[in-house]
């Protein structure tokens, strides 16, 4: 007998029919029970009414692979319109062990750190499964829609000699006793492939050594790119880019119209709203006029900005997308082409869904003389890049183009709170394709300031060390250590209310923490964790608490209003030890993510 899917079975209403997959769940309430069998099309669900069948199962854990022929008849309660009675059961391959997290429910109750660590089992929590149909479908409708348009595809290198933007910190790696880069974009290749086919795309695997302690970043990401030769002007990429996203939204409406049910701030665009337009300028103003915040000398959007200039569009125009273009030339590329009108910004863009950016890109200069003076000024060498330099000696079109993260897009069209979510297997700065790095935690005061010399000492940091008396807040620190209250470092230690887990924020003794922006950061509220706590967990009494996170196991976040002073001070461990060192080389040191966190 040909087996059948359970997508399928409403078309063998009265039939019987052969099933197999994966035993979900088991209710056994007595004389009915029942069961539900995953397979690639979705959830069937089996009647055991035969205590013979049902004596076969009892016992059995979910992810137990099973045969099963029946009858189907038709069912008004269940999605898939139809269910199997009188089952005969065949165990294939029994699952006796119980699991170590929940994946049959239609979310999974626990933090994000234990999915993650045991990501090969909840990926096959249907909810979760939904987050890759989905990308799936995303990844499918991009190649399609550029292929129809007479695109052709390309795979650039994930290895190069150096930078191929510079700015971007690269991982460095041994090739055959040479040190090569782990490339941070193909930008530069794309560029070339224009050269070649005039319209190109790629599906390409980039790489980040930042620190990516955001709910938004990973260390190994995703690029769709596309880049298009012979366009009259910049708004020609904002087009083609409308048209790239719009291709995308009705397949996934139409091709995962039961996934998208399981989310519910998933993104939102219509076929009569084109999506906006608004210049870097334009925006901030926007933001300063209707929330009294003034960041319009900013180069960028904060997270904040993203979040309002979306959900002022969303009331405004009812959709999830937006663009913001002409951003300074100081924040830009040194291929961005300058605009005509005002040089000081470029013909650049980017592209933000349901709260943050999930694109950028725009106009290229087609110069050669002007792409010398371009990287001269960002004080780049023109020999790193003789190879890309060569294509506009021999012809290049007027061109633009856009990358759009394919993680960072599922994140935000599905409304999911961390990027992790959106990737099969992350890599952070905590990871390794979902696996967690080992990390030494010491506790215990002395232990503390003991690591924390050995840690600079090893790096050749100079500081300044002291024993006084107890300084228990940091009035009391900046008096007897005789710096400024803007000097001194204070450490809190928070706890997140969704997940429980703790962080560290780091911030200038004399300013306070705005939770909301950290809440905005992080996708979760916090509170400070309990003294108790804190000294039975680390060891640790609260105004004692060093700067380093990292020593302690947890994620560390300095405001960025620490590296404005040359140095800063703080109590390493105890009350009565202080540290005074470079601001700069703390952070380093401490390996903590800059934020705004006053």
């Amino acid at each position: 007998m040909e087996r059948v899917l359970s997508n399928e079975l409403k078309s063998h209403i009265g039939e019987q029919v052969l099933i197999r997959g994966w035993m979900h769940s088991l209710r056994m309430l007595g004389a009915v029970n029942f069961m539900h069998i995953r397979d690639r099309g979705g959830i069937t669900q089996v009647i055991i009414q035969d205590k013979a069948e049902l004596e076969k199962v009892k016992d059995l854990q979910p992810g137990s692979v099973l045969m099963i022929e029946g009858n189907v008849q038709a069912s008004s309660q269940f999605k898939s319109a139809a269910e199997i009675i009188n089952p005969v059961i065949n165990i294939e391959v029994p699952v006796t062990s119980p699991w170590p997290v929940e994946v049959n429910k239609p979310e999974i109750r626990a933090s994000l750190d234990t999915i993650l660590d045991h990501r090969p089992l909840t990926l096959r929590n249907e909810k979760i499964a939904a987050v890759f149909k989905v990308q799936g479908v995303i990844l499918e409708a991009y190649r399609e829609f550029l292929i129809e348009n007479g695109f052709t595809e390309f795979m650039g290198p994930a290895i190069i000699n150096a930078s191929s933007e510079g700015g971007a910190e690269l991982f460095t790696v041994n090739y055959f006793g040479h040190d090569v880069k782990l490339s941070q974009s193909n930008q530069l290749y794309k560029q070339m492939m224009v050269g070649v086919y005039e319209r190109v795309f790629g599906t390409l695997k980039c790489f980040r050594a930042e620190k990516s302690n955001t709910r938004r970043h990973i260390t190994e990401a995703t690029q769709l790119e596309f880049e298009i030769g012979f366009i009259e002007k910049f708004e020609d990429v904002l087009e083609w880019e409308e048209k790239v996203i719009r291709q995308i939204y009705k397949k996934v409406q139409k091709e995962c119209a039961e996934e998208l049910k399981m989310f519910e701030n998933s993104a939102v665009l219509k076929d009569e709203v084109k999506i906006p337009r608004y210049t870097l300028k334009e925006a901030l103003e926007l933001y300063f006029k209707e929330t009294g915040t003034d960041e319009r000398n900013e180069n960028d959007l904060s997270p904040e900005a993203e979040r309002f200039i979306c959900n002022y569009v969303k009331e405004k125009d009812g959709i999830d997308f937006v663009f913001v273009t002409q951003f300074p030339r100081s924040k830009c590329a040194f291929y961005a082409m300058p605009n005509d009108e005002n040089p000081e910004v470029c013909n650049y863009g980017d592209l933000l869904c349901n709260g943050a950016e999930v694109s950028s890109g725009g106009q290229r200069i087609d110069n050669y003389e002007k792409l010398i003076e371009n990287l001269k000024m960002k004080e780049l060498d023109p020999a790193d890049f003789t190879d890309y330099l060569s294509i506009f000696k021999y012809g290049m079109p007027k061109h633009g183009g856009f990358g759009l993260g394919l993680e960072r897009f599922t994140m935000q069209l599905l409304g999911l709170e961390n990027i992790r979510e959106a990737v099969l297997f992350p890599s952070d700065t905590k990871r390794v394709a979902s696996i967690g790095l080992k990390q030494e935690v010491i506790v215990g005061e002395e232990n503390i300031v003991a690591k924390i010399k050995s840690i600079l000492d090893k790096r050749g940091f100079v500081y300044e060390y002291q024993e006084h008396e107890p300084t228990p807040t940091s009035e009391d620190s900046a008096r007897v250590r005789g710096t400024m209250p803007e000097e001194g470092v204070k450490a809190l230690i928070l706890k997140g209310e969704k997940d429980g887990k703790n962080i560290m924020v780091c911030l200038p003794g004399n300013k306070k923490l705005e939770m909301k922006k950290l809440a905005i950061l992080l996708a979760q509220r916090y509170s400070f964790e309990d003294p108790q706590v804190i000294k039975d967990r680390f060891g640790l009494v609260v105004g004692g608490v060093p700067p380093f996170g990292n020593i302690l196991g947890l994620d560390t976040y300095f405001d960025d209003d620490v590296l404005d002073q040359e140095r800063a001070a703080f109590n390493c461990g105890t009350q009565t030890q202080s540290i005074i060192m470079k601001s700069k080389e703390l952070v380093d040191a401490a390996d903590g993510l800059v934020v705004d966190l006053t």
